[in-house]
């Protein structure tokens, strides 16, 4: 993560497009976390502070919309659903929330900067609509921070996403928060 800006989580399965759109949200100033397919990117989303979603209408394992929406069950996170087809074939109406714009692929700098401009100002709306959502929302932040700093901290060779996902595979399991899972798996001499 390169960027000083907040953090975006990209799920995109093609390798070259998740390149570029890495490349162009660093110019942006983001900081990017890349998921390959749409489980990774619910667990890694669960996991980690991210701010925006860009994530691909199709991938294996798991659409943008619906990764968009389970996401945002557990952690309310604007998205951006990215399509390479005509926007004639997504949703209508996209599912608001999670999803608050969407983006034809390949985007120019200028539209990116635009459709996220417009999930975080549509994600703001939506929070100041309704009493507590803002502090569910920072909630869920300061819980992914918490869950964030247990992975990176945990001496592991173990990409990530992978333990993201296990984290979220042993919380379901067990019916329990993610973020006493990873207290408890990550450091369980605390």
């Amino acid at each position: 993560m390169t960027g000083t800006g907040p953090l975006v989580l990209v799920a995109e399965d093609q390798p070259l497009a998740s390149l570029a759109l890495r490349a162009q949200l660093e110019v942006l100033d983001y900081q990017v976390m890349a998921a390959h397919d749409g489980e990774e990117a619910i667990a890694l989303g669960a996991c980690f502070p991210v701010e925006l979603g860009l994530f691909d209408f199709r991938m294996p394992r798991c659409n943008g919309v619906d990764a968009a929406r389970a996401l945002f069950e557990m952690a309310p996170t604007p998205v951006v659903l990215l399509s390479g087809f005509d926007p004639v074939s997504l949703p209508e109406p996209l599912p608001r929330p999670p999803i608050f714009a969407s983006l034809t692929k390949p985007a120019d700098l200028n539209d990116l900067r635009n459709a996220l401009a417009a999930a975080a100002t549509g994600f703001a709306s939506w929070i100041a609509a309704q009493p507590g959502r803002e502090d569910l929302v920072m909630k869920t932040q300061r819980e992914r921070t918490t869950i964030a700093d247990a992975i990176n901290n945990a001496a592991s060779d173990e990409p990530s996403g992978r333990v993201a996902r296990q984290l979220l595979e042993q919380a379901r399991r067990e019916h329990l928060p993610l973020v006493d899972v990873a207290r408890q798996t990550l450091h369980p001499e605390r």
